[in-house]
């Protein structure tokens, strides 16, 4: 760390005792414009000399040796003031926190340090407190730093780490929002590792909204494979503590992690496909586990999923082409064999066809209407028609599909994984 009255010493020692103590010719012309002399005694100033001398050559032993006598010899507080300049430069050449502290503790009290440079002081003693566990002190600097106008986001990501080491969830995570609105007006980018924070610490505190609210904001900024399969396993793990999700939201859950890269292990991919197959779905079945092999998560070996594979072609088979459904879905009193047709379509690939037939559902009525809204969503997106896309999921309001919803929402606003 640096401050503007760390160089006053060295400027003050440069001029020798001359011109300490007496002014130039010239100046004495003038004296009705000059400032104050500074009065420093040969003593404190040879200790003093000698001490940065030594600082400067890394020759700690010494430099701290005259550092003694400079405050022995110093006598006033400007000398003070100056033997705390000397303390704070042996300290950062010897990286010695507390001298540090103590140096910028005299700096702090001394009445010749510029107003100007207390915040910052403030501030840096409340980081040496911060790192030798010193919460209540750190805090109490960190305050009087922002009461003497320290403004700078690191300020509110130090009380959100005080905040949060402390368990205190909310505070901290305001802190932290602080910090990264400070980013954002800013145009600077906000570190990926920010929002993990917040995330971590609203999950492990129990408190889901959050928790998906910050996960949905990370996704904004860093919508790679890896958040998202974090994003989407949290959840859907939460939704399944509270017997929520079923088979057939898990299923779209499975699709939206198809969609962003976020399959990474066999257990996976095999889940995916057993449920699709479940849910009579062979067409779906069949492409996951190809993809599973393709990315090498499902190796050969892994004889289960040839079995599985062989079901799902089998059923294939023997449902013949799926367009034999369509006219007994125009024709049928509600909309479940459409929603039915549709999903089929959407398994198979067809986009396009799920889209007219998730429509015709919903028209005739007698379905889940957030279940078909949002696999009208998935359906439209994938077929290119992002704006009605959008429209449909925002049609989604029972909970936990309007979370996933939204979760859908964000994959199609996101540059890096909207198709």
């Amino acid at each position: 760390m640096g401050f503007v009255s760390k160089s006053a010493l060295a400027a003050v020692l440069a001029l020798g005792a001359a011109a300490l103590t007496a002014a130039p010719a010239e100046a004495q012309k003038k004296k009705k414009e000059e400032a104050p002399k500074v009065q420093i005694n040969d003593a404190f100033r040879a200790a003093a000399v000698a001490g940065e001398t030594a600082a400067k050559a890394g020759d700690i032993a010494t430099a701290k040796a005259r550092l003694a006598e400079a405050d022995a010899a110093a006598t006033s507080d400007i000398e003070k003031f100056y033997a705390a300049n000397l303390r704070l430069q042996v300290a950062q050449a010897s990286k010695d926190n507390a001298l540090l502290a103590t140096a910028i503790d005299q700096m702090i009290a001394n009445p010749n340090t510029p107003a100007e440079q207390q915040a910052t002081l403030n501030y840096n003693r409340g980081i040496l407190a911060l790192n030798a566990k010193d919460k209540a002190g750190a805090r109490q600097y960190f305050q009087r730093a922002k009461q003497l106008g320290y403004n700078d986001p690191e300020y509110d990501l130090r009380m959100a780490s005080l905040e949060l080491e402390g368990g205190n969830v909310d505070q901290g995570v305001s802190a932290l929002d602080k910090a990264i609105q400070a980013k954002v007006a800013a145009g600077q980018p906000v570190p990926n590792d920010w929002y993990n924070l917040a995330i971590s610490q609203l999950y492990k505190a129990n408190k889901p909204a959050e928790t998906a609210a910050w996960m949905r904001r990370q996704l904004k900024d860093y919508p790679t494979a890896t958040n998202w399969r974090k994003a989407l396993i949290l959840f859907r793990d939460r939704a399944d503590q509270g017997r929520a999700l079923g088979g057939s939201a898990r299923l779209d859950t499975f699709r939206l992690m198809r969609e962003t890269g976020a399959l990474t292990d066999q257990a996976e991919f095999g889940e995916y496909a057993q449920l699709a197959q479940d849910l009579g779905l062979p067409y779906e079945t069949v492409a996951v586990i190809d993809q599973g092999r393709a990315a090498g998560k499902i190796p050969a070996s892994a004889t289960q999923y040839n079995a599985l594979k062989t079901e799902a072609q089998a059923g294939i088979r023997a449902e013949g082409s799926l367009s034999s459904l369509d006219a007994k879905s125009r024709s049928a009193a509600n909309g479940k064999l459409a929603a039915g047709t549709a999903n089929a379509y959407l398994a198979n690939g067809d986009a396009a066809k799920a889209a007219e037939f998730f429509q015709l559902a919903l028209q005739k009525g007698g379905v889940d209407q957030d279940e078909v809204n949002t696999r009208l969503g998935i359906a439209l997106a994938k077929s290119g028609r992002r704006e009605e896309a959008k429209a449909a999921f925002a049609k989604v309001t029972g909970s936990p599909r309007n979370e996933l919803a939204a979760f859908w929402t964000l994959w199609l606003d996101s540059p890096k994984t909207a198709g």
